[in-house]
């Protein structure tokens, strides 16, 4: 706990306020320890005397220091603990121990290391006799002069020496010492000059008077890092001190571990684990710890890394553990009647050692896929994870019969950050596919499939070859999955992309267990449970309604449900069943939007967020899925409202449904924030792509795709 800042209020100071000097500092290394000694050290602003003509009373140089004094114990000063923290100084018998009577000096100085002045003093600090000699002492001895005698007088030693360690701390306790000097100057009529001092505080170690104060650190080693059997173990140790004056009895240990790890064993047999061993993340309580005064205790926690590369991401501020804000396993330690809970928290990041890699190793890794992934789907329609389910099924499958595909790949699904599994909000989901050891950040492919036109065309790769994706591509049309390099995939950073939340049959094995070698150790258990899938439209049978900046879209179907965005978010989604929606970020801040929406026909509503031309794309498909674009451009100013209808063939108008809450920002079906470039940039791209075959890979940063489902 540092020293309070001192202040003045209407000319009264408060806080630690030392007295201050134009013309001397005292400075200090250290802290004062029982039987310990601390080095004080007098810094004078102006240069040493080097004479005074006691007849004119010119000094030279002027002005300049003729005099240290001994370096002095003023008293000492408290944060108490026990009165709301207050900061006050008294004497330090008093704020050292629990009974004061009778201790006499508890402090001494002298020269340090034992050193002696020219005549064999001891003592800090050095007087000279300019009003004998003009340099200070006789010229025949050079030692005696003030030139050589002056920079020994200005270190001192000061060293505590009380009967026994300070047993009646209040709370953070310092020592106040106070530096001198004498400061000459042509004219003054004085051979020792006029005083200047400063005052400084040391802390000083010592154990509180009856208080309650626990602390816990924590460390993170890795034991064991065998990345081809996924096999990564990992000792966090929490160490609890007790830095009161007393036995502290019933102190409880919570630690929370993040999702990325698996609780294997705990050292001590009085912590509980909050979760079955087979689970990842979950918590552990240690109750009824115990600590003598001025002791501690020391519990060690094994676990399993079994998502390293979020584990990295997590420790680094890239994710954020959404349900308890992690950022790697906590500790937090809890006693009755603590008087400082500032140190009852601690994490404990864990060093990664991951393998080097990149995505041109990836790509050529991934080539042992060929012969039992063709990168192609007859599902034309279902729910918006279908595809994903359907990749990692296949994978699966492939693993089963053909381990030796996989002797140097891993995979587990994937999504774009805003995943919420059984909930409304959905981000892009994918497989994504890395060689072992490697940061999927950095190295992985992500296999994915998309229900709509999507961004992602022009930073993927179709199928199993190195084909020319259109602008109109989608997986639901043409029944070819996409490959997309993780560092592209939609989210926005840092948080993209990431393990699936929750669900799935990453549940229980996570990246890092999904090996055969694991198989006995992690197959006994159960996966939870995919949530429901929604339904979601997919072409022909779905519409679709692009914008381009500065306009916010309010759409209301025959139903009168809307869809209502804001701000690069879908801040209301009425509809009955999942949308598709892409939000990208113009260059000027504002947002553009293409939303795939259920077969319907929609008043579309154009609201003006600044001023400027805008494009509003209306797109209606075929029985065949073939596309009808009707484009409309116009302008617009912050509040300007036009209206618009989408109009679809062949609607059946369904009843009326249940009113719905007024609009509000919320975590809602399709939501989300993303950026990209304009449109107008995305087709300047395409075709530069049908020139060179590299920049169809250009990363577009930041692409978001966000579908409405929770699986």
């Amino acid at each position: 706990m540092p020293l309070p800042p001192c202040t003045i209020v209407g000319g009264v100071k408060s806080g630690a306020c030392p007295a201050e000097s134009d013309q001397v500092s005292g400075s200090a290394a250290g802290r004062f320890v029982f039987g310990g000694n601390v080095i004080v050290t007098t810094n004078p602003t102006d240069p040493l005397c080097s004479t005074w003509d006691k007849d004119t009373d010119i000094w030279s140089p002027s002005p300049c220091f003729a005099r240290v004094s001994t370096a002095s114990v003023v008293g000492c000063a408290t944060i108490d603990l026990q009165d709301g923290k207050r900061f006050r100084e008294l004497p330090c018998a008093q704020a050292l121990y629990r009974n004061p009577q009778g201790l006499g000096s508890l402090f001494t100085a002298r020269r340090p290391n034992g050193s002696t002045g020219y005549d064999g003093r001891v003592a800090c600090g050095d007087t000279p006799d300019f009003n004998t000699f003009i340099y200070g002492g006789p010229f025949t001895k050079t030692e005696t002069i003030w030139s050589s005698r002056a920079a020994s007088a200005l270190p001192c030693e000061v060293s505590f020496t009380g009967p026994r360690r300070p047993d009646g701390l209040y709370g953070p306790t310092w020592v106040k010492l106070r530096v001198e000097i004498g400061v000459a100057q042509t004219g003054g009529n004085s051979s020792a000059g006029s005083s200047a001092s400063a005052e400084l505080y040391v802390p000083i170690d010592g154990d509180l008077r009856d208080y309650v104060d626990v602390d816990v650190t924590a460390t993170a080693t890795m034991q064991n890092a065998d990345w081809d059997n996924g096999k990564l173990s990992a000792i966090y140790r929490a160490t609890l001190s007790n830095r009161g004056g007393g036995t502290v009895d019933n102190v409880e240990l919570a630690v929370q571990f993040p999702p990325q790890l698996r609780l294997e064993s705990i050292s001590d047999t009085r912590c509980i684990p909050g979760t079955t061993a087979s689970s990842r993340g979950g918590s552990v309580q240690c109750p009824g710890l115990s600590l003598g005064s001025g002791s501690f205790s020391t519990i060690e926690f094994a676990v399993r890394v079994v998502n390293a590369t979020d584990l990295d991401s997590l420790q680094n501020g890239q994710l954020s553990e959404q349900q308890t804000d992690l950022r790697s396993v906590q500790f937090q330690v809890r006693a009755a009647n603590d008087i400082d809970t500032s140190n009852n928290e601690a994490i404990a990041l864990l060093d990664l050692p991951f393998r080097s890699g990149s995505y041109a190793a990836t790509v050529s890794a991934m080539d042992v896929l060929t012969p039992y992934f063709n990168y192609e789907t007859d599902i034309r329609s279902g729910g918006c994870n279908q595809y994903k389910d359907d990749i990692f099924n296949r994978l699966e499958a492939i693993r089963a019969a053909h381990p030796e595909v996989f002797a140097n790949l891993s995979y587990g699904g994937i999504t774009s950050g805003q995943y919420s599994a059984g909930g409304l909000a959905a981000g892009h989901v994918g497989v994504v596919v890395y060689p072992k050891g490697t940061n999927y950040r950095q190295t992985g492919i992500i296999i994915n499939g998309t229900p709509f036109p999507s961004p992602l065309n022009l930073v993927s790769m179709i199928g199993a070859s190195d084909r020319i994706i259109p602008l109109n591509f989608a997986t639901s049309v043409d029944g070819l999955y996409l490959r997309t390099k993780a560092s592209d995939f939609p989210g926005a950073p840092p948080g993209r992309p990431q393990e699936e939340a929750t669900g799935g049959a990453d549940a229980t094995y996570g990246f890092e267990g999904r090996y055969a070698y694991n198989s006995a150790e992690f197959g006994g258990a159960s996966a939870a449970p995919a949530p429901a899938a929604v339904s979601c439209p997919f072409a022909p049978d779905a519409v679709m309604v692009t914008t381009e900046s500065p306009v916010e879209v309010i759409l209301t179907n025959s139903r009168g449900q809307r869809v209502v965005t804001g701000n690069g978010l879908i801040v209301t989604q009425e509809l009955d069943g999942g949308i598709n929606s892409l939000g990208f970020r113009h260059m000027d801040g504002s947002y553009g939007w293409t939303l795939g929406l259920p077969l319907d026909t929609y008043n579309v509503q154009l609201r003006g967020t600044g001023t400027g031309p805008y494009r509003l794309t209306l797109t209606t498909f075929a029985a065949d899925g073939t596309r009808s674009d009707v484009v409309t451009s116009g302008s617009t100013t912050p509040g300007q409202i036009d209206q618009y209808t989408l109009t679809a063939p062949a609607v059946v108008t369904p009843p009326p449904p249940t009113p719905t809450t007024p609009d509000e920002p919320t975590a809602s079906n399709g939501g989300g924030s993303f950026d990209v470039l304009s449109l107008a940039s995305m087709l300047g791209l395409l075709a530069l792509r049908l020139g060179r075959r590299s920049s169809r890979r250009r990363r577009f940063a930041d692409i978001d795709e966000r579908k409405g489902t929770g699986r």
